[in-house]
């Protein structure tokens, strides 16, 4: 287990400074009022980004004493859901990450953040984020969004510019705006056995449900969608051709292959820029560049978390106080996504320090694919989540693979995905019905 210890206990009362983050603020009384210990829970990168900002909150708050208590994203959530269960055992404050939330829409052993005064910043945040954290009632609000993923398309520029291919993202773009374009640089950026486009042929149709939409609101599965097939015509060409490494992608062998320069692109949420940076290819500044998704593609999401509070928690006061500096203040905010990446809900942060949404990124060798995320995030639309998505997701890469291997046509392969989903999810639809019939808002059989 990764855990660090933070104490926030001031002495003296200083006025914050002015910085590039945001304005001054001075502590008031009232938040000298507020004290005790509160434990903070989730996984890293998570617990470096609240450390750029604890010098802040301590500020703002001196006498409430924190503990990050870090570990790996599995463990943290099932952690969490055994503690939730029991009623004793979890943090003041923990993270969720969006492929989760689904799972505690509905949940009474979280604090409703509404009674505590979260209403009121419902229009500070991206509407696709703050709805996945509404009760399927409507009536309560269990989690604050903290960071998004616009999904970004990242690849070696050292790479492209050996194969004579442009590596100005806009260039890129446009060259791979068609699955043609995709496959003419897979071809040219290949060595089969050497060097790979990707590191599954499955995750360009994995893109087309990043954002987990994979029901409707009715709970019927939707897997047609525009380009679909051509999608994964495309993907099959790619594996034909021994064009990618058959690998996944969060694997130790994806990593190496990444920093070698021997997988040449992947796609992910904008935090990969911040893997990329610091665990992944650490020494790779100028190595890499990104753009939109390829072959026309809709502005997506990929992840991001939410904080939220436990029932149990016996200092909500504190606990909110340190959930509301964090999430709902720009200087927060963005001394988190300068340390690592993770992208503001919050829009007031976007316009307080524009620098760090439109700059040249020096790792990026002077591109700005923070600009392009931006854009992004402003563009990706409300979805439905439910508790099936993680399951539907795992199935994306077995069924396309036991597809390929059978030499099955796109239609089968998605026909396949079909019935797979639907027998590994049955049980869990109808978990999930009976919290909407437990919600009053189900009207189907």
């Amino acid at each position: 287990m990764r855990k660090t210890k933070q104490f926030l206990a001031g002495a003296m009362v200083l006025a914050m400074t002015a910085s590039m983050f945001g304005g001054a603020t001075m502590v008031s009384a009232a938040n000298e009022d507020i004290s005790g210990y509160i434990e903070v829970g989730g996984w890293p990168s998570g617990d470096d980004a609240f450390k750029a900002a604890l010098d802040g909150f301590n500020e703002a708050y001196p006498n409430i004493e924190v503990e990050l208590v870090f570990t790996d994203t599995t463990a943290h959530h099932q952690s969490l859901q055994t503690a939730l269960a029991a009623g004793s055992g979890a943090p003041d404050v923990a993270m969720v990450e969006g492929a989760y939330i689904a799972q505690y829409r509905n949940s009474t052993a979280l604090t409703d953040l509404n009674t505590l005064g979260a209403d009121k910043y419902k229009d500070d945040f991206v509407a696709f984020k703050w709805d996945q954290a509404v009760s399927d009632d409507g009536t309560r609000l269990v989690a604050i969004p903290w960071d998004l993923g616009p999904t970004l398309y990242y690849y070696r520029t050292d790479v492209f510019e050996e194969c004579g291919l442009p590596t100005d993202p806009d260039e890129v773009a446009e060259l791979m705006s068609t699955w043609d374009g995709v496959l003419q640089v897979a071809e040219a950026v290949s060595i089969p056995g050497e060097r790979w486009f990707l590191p599954s042929a499955a995750y360009p149709y994995q893109w087309l449900f990043i954002n987990r939409d994979y029901y409707d609101e009715d709970l019927n599965l939707q897997l047609e969608r525009e380009g679909d097939l051509e999608c994964l015509d495309a993907c099959l060409k790619i594996r034909e051709n021994g064009w990618d490494m058959n690998v996944d992608m969060w694997s130790a062998e994806a990593y190496a292959a990444y920093a070698a320069g021997t997988c040449v692109s992947v796609a992910s949420g904008s935090w990969f820029s911040g893997f990329l940076k610091t665990d992944i290819d650490p020494d790779g500044a100028g190595h890499w560049g990104a753009t939109v998704l390829p072959a026309g593609m809709p502005s997506t999401n990929w992840g991001g978390s939410f904080l939220v509070i436990p029932e149990q928690s016996e200092n909500k006061e504190a606990a909110w106080a340190f959930v509301e500096y964090m999430m709902a203040t720009s200087k927060a905010q963005n001394e988190m996504f300068a340390a690592v990446d993770y992208f503001p809900a919050y829009k007031p942060a976007w316009d307080e320090a524009p620098e760090l949404y439109t700059d040249p990124d020096p790792y990026f060798g002077g591109q700005a694919p923070n600009a392009i995320a931006t854009k992004i995030a402003a563009e990706v639309p409300v979805v439905y989540n439910t508790i099936m998505d993680t399951t539907a997701e795992g199935y994306l890469y077995s069924s396309f693979n036991a597809g390929a291997e059978a030499g099955e046509t796109p239609e089968q392969i998605r026909e396949r995905l079909g019935k797979d989903i639907e027998a590994a999810c049955a049980e869990l639809k109808e978990q999930q019905i009976q919290a909407l019939k437990d919600a009053g808002v189900w009207d189907g059989e």
